[in-house]
């Protein structure tokens, strides 16, 4: 066993006065404590099965001996390498949990099975031999001698599916899970609107920066476990096996799609765990966070202006540290007794963006603008892009004269990708609607919702929605996003809860190939997303058949029908949340006669017909 001192730039002290309450995002670091360093040490754990699976332990010290006191546990199940070799030789995790360490908890990170030094060899992704494995884990961890028996997951994007899945194993120690966006449907996240993922980071990890156990000193069950994973199964492929959802895929010998996630298990959750959810709407899985939310009961969710697992301007080792305190060690702070949603308004006025709500708002009004082909007479803007045709987003339904658009994208360099989504520079190969300057301030808190008909002369189309923020002094903005394949555009019920969104079945049965020349109805969700367009903003609606990647290959050309008898539409869901603005300390005046309030009988001037 190895054991490292690793200083904790907390500036802490044996005599600092304990920690104040707690507030959202804001938490008082217990000083009190003493701790100043950790000791890590790893070996072999058994599954059920024999399987041998990697852990590393991490135990707060003081003055270079660790803890005596039993603590609770917060650990992580990984794919992507539970610690790696710094130059120096030293062994550190990969990700900073230092703070939790300081504050009195034990820190474990494992590698899954057929990854990282764990034995085994794996079929799939999130299979059930993995989700024995978080249970397995769990309960091994509340054994131990220095654990007070108390657990705790928490992680983003895969780490946080491993939380999920030994939740859904019902591990009865499993006390609390804070997760950031990761899946809860399978199928909507690894082939959103039909269409399979290219497969995942982990395939590209390594080898080599893998590292051994602290018993493993010749490295010898390293290489044998390493051996193992020869036979894994990549990503890429294992999800283009199965292109529906009911498909029995060949790895794992199961419909993996549903098995694999976490909504088919919500109605045996027994164990009484916390749950804590967090992501942000720039997130390629944006639309996972919200469904966690509306499904997991008595969770709690933050949601942020944020990309794939960050949060930045938010401190959100603070809420873990508060959630995890209630959870784990009883501490009766106010964190389950605030509001369940807090949401982040992009451009709302100065100081009031973050809000408190009782729930993600899935019954706001919404409003209804109809595609349509008059062109749009907009004003030059600062570094603007041209698009393939500038249409106009319009309150008034279309008559019953013929209208369409061909959309017809050239061979062109990418949109600017983050994490895979594309934030700006989708309108060179799109037709774009855009919506005149809005006279009031309008908050979109939610989904936005697309009907599309369309027709072509194949038998499928990949139809790709922006809407974005058209800045008053230049610049475009993507808020939100969406795609389908036109072949999987059936409906049906969902088997959850999806705020009254329409639900694409994706199975094999519902398979509907277009028809040459035929319209057919597409109904896109986009990503959901919070933000107060103010005056002077203008909307916009991009429509492509372009992927957002780098792409060269033509696509076929697409007609977009905007007729009366296939209107073509966008809604937008209208939301007023501004009394539950957490900063109240708002200049009155301002708030009141630039933000009209509807609720108090005052006009909110005129809005578009609703249907």
């Amino acid at each position: 066993m190895t054991c490292a001192l690793v200083a904790l730039a907390l500036h802490m002290t044996a005599t600092a006065a304990p920690p104040t309450d707690s507030s959202f995002g804001v938490y008082a670091d217990d000083r009190t404590l003493g701790f100043d360093g950790y000791a890590r040490t790893s070996e072999y754990v058994p599954a059920r099965d024999g399987v041998r699976l990697a852990i590393d332990v991490y135990r707060p010290m003081r003055r270079g001996v660790v803890a005596p006191e039993r603590l609770p546990v917060v650990w992580v199940f990984t794919p992507y390498n539970r610690a790696v070799r710094s130059p120096d030789g030293q062994i550190v995790p990969p990700y900073e949990y230092a703070r939790l360490l300081a504050n009195g908890y034990a820190v474990a990170i494992a590698d899954v099975r057929g990854k990282g030094a764990s034995f085994g060899t794996r079929n799939g992704p999130a299979d059930r031999y993995e989700t024995n494995d978080a249970y397995d884990l769990t309960e091994w961890l509340a054994r131990q001698p220095w654990s007070t028996g108390k657990i705790g997951m928490t992680g983003c994007s895969y780490f946080g599916a491993t939380a999920l899945q030994a939740l859904r194993a019902q591990a009865p120690q499993l006390r609390a899970v804070f997760v950031g966006t990761t899946m809860f449907d399978q199928y909507a996240t690894f082939a959103q609107g039909g269409i399979p993922a290219a497969g995942l980071l982990d395939d590209t990890f390594s080898a080599a920066t893998v590292v051994e156990v602290d018993t493993d000193t010749d490295r010898q069950l390293l290489a044998q476990a390493l051996r193992e994973h020869e036979a894994n199964t990549r990503t890429g492929r294992f999800f283009a096996s199965t292109p529906f959802r009911d498909d029995v895929n060949p790895f794992t010998q199961d419909r993996w799609w549903e098995t694999a996630s976490f909504y088919p298990y919500l109605s045996q959750l027994r164990n009484p765990a916390g749950v804590y959810i967090y992501g942000g709407y720039y997130d390629l899985y944006a639309d996972q966070t919200v469904y966690k939310f509306l499904n997991v009961k008595g969770a709690k969710l933050t949601f942020g202006p944020w990309p794939h697992c960050e949060s930045p301007g938010f401190d959100m080792d603070a809420e873990r540290l508060r959630f995890f305190d209630y959870w784990l060690k009883g501490v009766d702070n106010a964190v389950m007794r605030e509001p369940a949603v807090h949401v982040y308004v992009s451009r709302a006025v100065d100081g009031s963006e973050w809000r408190a709500l009782s729930d993600w708002p899935t019954q706001a009004p919404r409003i209804r603008y109809y595609l349509d082909d008059a062109a749009f007479d907009a004003p030059t803007e600062r570094g603007a892009q041209k698009s393939l045709r500038e249409a106009t987003l319009s309150a008034t339904a279309p008559g019953p004269e013929p209208a369409a658009l061909r959309i017809a994208p050239p061979p062109s360099a990418g949109p600017i990708v983050s994490y895979g989504t594309a934030v700006a520079g989708v309108d060179p190969y799109s037709v774009t609607f855009t919506l005149p300057s809005q006279p009031h301030w309008r908050e979109i808190i939610g989904s936005p919702v697309a009907r599309l008909w369309i027709s072509t002369d194949g038998a499928d189309a990949d139809i790709h929605v922006y809407l974005q923020r058209v800045r008053r002094n230049g610049g475009v903005e993507i808020i939100s996003r969406g795609v389908l394949r036109a072949s999987r555009r059936k409906t049906g019920p969902a088997p959850y809860d999806t705020g009254g969104h329409p639900w694409q079945t994706h199975r094999r049965a519902d398979a509907q190939p277009l028809q040459p020349g035929v319209p057919a109805q597409l109904d896109i969700v986009l990503s959901p997303t919070a933000y107060a367009v103010r005056p002077g903003d203008r909307l916009r609606l991009a429509v492509t058949t372009r992927p957002p990647v780098p792409h060269s290959a033509p696509v076929p050309p697409v007609t977009l029908h905007l007729d009366a008898q296939h209107a073509s539409y966008l809604e937008l869901p209208d939301v007023d949340t501004r009394d539950q603005a957490l900063n109240r300390a708002i200049d009155a005046t301002r708030w009141l006669s630039t933000h009209p309030r509807r609720r108090r009988g005052r006009d909110r001037g005129p809005m578009p017909r609703r249907d």
